[in-house]
């Protein structure tokens, strides 16, 4: 062959060869066995990604090692890439991460200099410093907030969330939290994130003990505020968002639930939104059997995903504004039921999210519904209403039980009338819309006041303050303001009276908006209003609209079905 031959021409693309030179390998010698064998001191067979001692024993298999200083060379922490095309990719962890391209974007590459390096796929006592300044009864030294897993209380409200908490979020693998717990009190290492997830436990327990105002018969218990302080200062120690695992997403999830119980908060979506980006980042918008997992962990990652996609459904409601997560974006399948209360409530939740989420692109969306869209949604809701509200008579049941199906109606319920509200903005609606809703809403507010006022209910008021009771209210005043003297006004000025005497004008920030509505309703139908009096120029002028944006979002007032 010539040497010319050897020489490219003009005309035909230069191909080079990839650089394949490697750093010299650290000669340090790294810990092979899996997380467990390493605690229980027995050997591992090393197999990926679960040993053979995992799978007996049907135990989470976590593959870690020694943290190292980041290398400069190579950019130091790992970034999650956004509007990133979806590929495969490994972690430190030995789990496939997915990343997927996304319709939003959230700043969480930028440099956080609060954040320690060095802290690899352990945490071990000690290693965390500057502590947060803590209020509340939570006093730790300066260095010392690791020292919180020694509280008496930590013990008492992992307790209380397996109790109380757990069968609304049951994100939490509570023998695992225990097992993390105990070896964290004896100065032995854990998964990386376990620190913050026990904390964010605390911080939900506290929460909730708080809302129940049994702290009496408990320990001193620290306010909420202390422990979500302490909690989102772990969260940043681990890296979060920027490399997150499943513990350090499980902690975040329970950091971003509070502005929709806690004191009834103003939601702020920013927490889900990055809490989304995360999740998607650790292949949990797909479904777990792709990864080849045991069932125990897929049966786990598809409860935290379906419980992220219910947050995302809630903080939509609130603002009104489309979910982040689309049905086509995600194939996890649906939870499997067993015998166990609380799995019958989660999947009662993931059918009702699931059908809300094609409620918002369907009839509050750009694009305008047709009478076979609203009577195909219909039709779900009404299967799934006859599927998961239960018949069963409520003294049969333990408190346990009794929540369970109260929550299961009122998920139910509150998917109707969101499904049907519209009759109030649109002529054109169906005329058998009006009555579906009413009647949801007061089946809604009658369940809300029981859970309220039954003593065995308080420990979860805390969950109750998940729903918003104000909502169905003020569909029945707008209701009452349309159609005076309606049939159906009495029965429902009854159920709105009882609201207006249970709770006072301090509970909601919007309550006193709500009032003006009331009094409207009062004077259009002749009534002398007990609870204001006097209706000024602003409060006339007052609609379901003014406060609830996902009604005011509706923009087909002229729609042809």
């Amino acid at each position: 062959m010539s040497p010319n031959k050897l020489q490219p021409s003009s005309d035909e693309p230069l191909i080079r060869r990839l650089n394949l030179n490697r750093p010299k390998l650290s000669r340090t010698r790294e810990v092979q066995a899996c997380h467990q064998c390493r605690l229980r001191k027995v050997k591992c067979d090393q197999t990926r990604p679960r040993c053979q001692n995992c799978q007996v024993h049907d135990r989470s298999c976590v593959y870690t090692q020694q943290s190292r200083k980041p290398d400069g060379r190579h950019g130091g922490d790992r970034v999650i890439r956004l509007n990133q095309r979806g590929h495969l990719n490994t972690t430190s962890e030995s789990q496939a991460r997915y990343y997927s391209s996304s319709s939003w974007v959230v700043d969480v590459g930028g440099p956080d200099v609060s954040r320690p390096s060095g802290i690899g796929a352990c945490t071990k006592l000690g290693e965390l410093s500057d502590p947060p300044t803590l209020q509340g009864g939570l006093e730790l030294p300066d260095g010392q907030a690791h020292l919180f897993v020694q509280l008496a209380e930590v013990d008492t409200l992992i307790n209380w969330y397996s109790q109380y908490c757990h069968l609304w979020y049951p994100i939490v693998d509570i023998p695992e939290i225990a097992i993390a717990l105990e070896s964290l009190k004896r100065g032995h290492r854990c998964p990386v994130g376990s620190l913050a997830l026990i904390a964010a436990v605390c911080f939900a327990a506290a929460g909730s003990v708080h809302a129940s105002g049994d702290i009496k018969s408990l320990i001193p218990v620290s306010t909420s505020a202390s422990w979500k302080t302490l909690a989102e200062r772990l969260l940043s120690s681990h890296r979060y968002p920027r490399q997150p695992n499943l513990n350090t997403v499980r902690a975040a999830f329970l950091l971003a639930i509070p502005s929709l119980a806690d004191e009834r908060m103003q939601p702020d979506p920013g927490p889900i939104s990055v809490l989304l980006r995360a999740a998607q980042s650790l292949g949990l918008h797909r479904d777990p059997s792709a990864f080849n997992l045991c069932p125990r962990e897929m049966d786990f990652r598809r409860v935290l995903w379906w419980s992220i996609y219910g947050l995302d459904v809630s903080y939509s409601i609130a603002y009104a504004l489309p979910p982040l997560v689309h049905a086509t974006t995600t194939d996890v399948q649906i939870i499997e039921v067993n015998s166990m209360p609380e799995r019958k409530l989660i999947r009662t939740l993931v059918r009702v999210n699931s059908l809300v989420s094609t409620i918002f692109h369907t009839v509050y969306g750009i694009h305008q519904p047709t009478r076979k869209d609203i009577q195909e949604l219909d039709e779900k809701a009404t299967q799934i209403c006859a599927d998961e509200v239960s018949t069963t008579s409520f003294s049969k049941l333990d408190a346990a039980e009794k929540f369970i199906t109260m929550s299961q109606r009122m998920c139910c319920y509150k998917m109707l009338f969101i499904l049907h509200q519209p009759y109030l903005r649109s002529t054109q609606w169906p005329q058998t819309s009006r009555q579906k809703a009413l009647n949801a809403c007061q089946i809604y507010i009658n369940d809300y006041l029981m859970g309220i006022a039954a003593p065995e209910l308080a420990p979860y008021r805390w969950i109750l303050g998940h729903f918003d009771v104000i909502h169905a209210c003020a569909i029945i005043l707008q209701d009452m303001i349309q159609h005076p003297g309606s049939l159906e006004s009495v029965g429902m000025r009854s159920v709105v009276e009882t609201c207006f005497y249970t709770f006072s004008t301090d509970s909601h920030p919007d309550w006193t908006k709500l009032e003006a509505l009331g009094a409207k309703a009062w004077a259009a139908n002749g009534w002398i209003c007990p609870f204001q009096r006097d209706l000024d120029t602003s409060g006339a002028d007052t609609s379901l609209s003014d406060w609830d944006p996902l009604f005011a979002s509706f923009i087909w007032e002229s729609m042809l079905l």
